[in-house]
């Protein structure tokens, strides 16, 4: 049920409607108004939650409570709820045209928006209210003004971000008062909530992606070196979905792996699983090569993983890189492949035996090595959005 990416309908919550009202006790038949605003409606708030991992909670529609209406006595109404919707870090949020099928479109209800005031029971508008005071915050935009388009990248643990804001209350009668309408028969609705449509997209935070061809044994590295737990098989795709895993070291200092399914040649033609989770090492600060190195020609390998990763997006094949030669106690073959390796490429090379942990340790040196380095030319992750 992994879900890396969504489109949403938000709506916050009307502002309730302001109250006319008039003082009425004994022997005061006749008494000044006293109608209370409406309470302001809920906003829809995202928050960064690290225990999510997924986008898979989210509800495809997120709409938030309405306000209470104003009452009489100078009673104002409740404000609503604000809705909170929990997304992992690294949710990136951008705000898109309306879907084509309206029954997507969470819409107001028709007594949300039958009018700016609100009247007294049998009492016709003669034309005061055109004479009302209106604070200008209750004035709606011209519909020509086009609003500026959310585009957010939600990364800090924590973090709140108001994505849809309610309504305003409405004001009661009482407002409206004034020397030349001492008894205003009428009070504002409160506003709608704002509306949006958002695509959501996960692109996961990790320090070090592992990137390798199926069967590499990038499972068996992120087990052998982490506290995640991937499912770990002798055939090909067993990682179907990103896996996030943290090393932690004597120290106490962690980074994170992002382990993403295997690629193949064509990967960015969709062919196997494609490159759908590429976008989950966009914002690492190292690509971890894992190859098998006992197998015939493993630079073949390599290259065909940097090519991959060029057609997806040029700017991955820019960052530091580390290459985990895996396998490397199984034949004699292994140890030709990585001095001939070694003559191929500058990317520094680590012999690793995951499934028996053997050179673990200088493997998790050399990452943490290359990443704080990382981080010191570039503290802030890639851009994205």
């Amino acid at each position: 049920n992994f879900k890396d990416i969504r489109r949403i309908a938000v709506r916050a919550g009307k502002g309730g409607n302001g109250c006319v009202s008039f003082l009425r006790e004994k022997y005061v038949e006749n008494g000044p108004p006293n109608g209370g605003h409406g309470g302001r409606g809920g906003n829809v708030i995202f928050r960064v939650d690290p225990q999510e991992t997924s986008l898979n909670f989210v509800e495809s529609t997120c709409r938030a409570q309405p306000g209470g209406n104003g009452g009489g006595k100078s009673k104002h109404g409740s404000n609503g709820d604000d809705l909170i919707v929990r997304v992992p870090p690294g949710t990136v949020i951008r705000e898109i045209d309306p879907p084509h099928l309206p029954r997507e479109v969470p819409e107001a209800k028709p007594e949300e928006v039958s009018g700016r005031f609100v009247y007294f029971p049998g009492w016709e508008d003669q034309g005061e209210t055109k004479n009302a005071t209106i604070p200008k915050e209750y004035l709606v935009p011209h519909p020509d003004r086009p609003a500026n388009r959310l585009q957010l990248d939600l990364v800090q643990p924590g973090t709140e971000t108001v994505v849809a804001q309610g309504g305003l209350g409405g004001l009661g009668n009482a407002f409206f008062a004034s020397g030349d309408v001492r008894t205003p028969r009428f009070a504002l609705r409160g506003l709608l909530g704002e509306a949006r449509w958002l695509e959501l997209e996960l692109k996961t935070i990790a320090d070090a992606g592992l990137v390798g061809l199926p069967n590499a044994g990038k499972s068996t590295f992120l087990s052998a070196v982490s506290n995640a737990h991937p499912k770990v098989a002798p055939y090909p795709f067993t990682t179907l979905n990103p896996y996030l895993g943290t090393v932690d070291y004597d120290d106490l200092q962690q980074i994170t792996l992002a382990d993403i399914p295997g690629l193949i040649a064509g990967a960015h033609q969709n062919i196997g699983l494609g490159h759908h989770f590429l976008r989950h090492i966009v914002r690492s600060h190292v690509l971890v090569y894992v190859l098998d190195i006992g197998k015939p020609r493993p630079w073949d390998d390599l290259a065909t993983l940097q090519r991959e990763l060029e057609l997806y997006s040029t700017t991955l094949l820019e960052k530091s890189a580390l290459i985990i030669a895996n396998k490397a106690d199984l034949s004699e073959m292994a140890k030709t492949n990585l001095v001939e390796l070694q003559s191929r490429t500058k990317i520094p090379i680590v012999p690793v035996s995951a499934k028996y942990r053997k050179n673990i340790l200088k493997a998790t040196f050399m990452m943490r090595k290359l990443i704080e380095e990382s981080r010191e030319n570039s503290p802030t992750p890639t851009e994205v959005i």
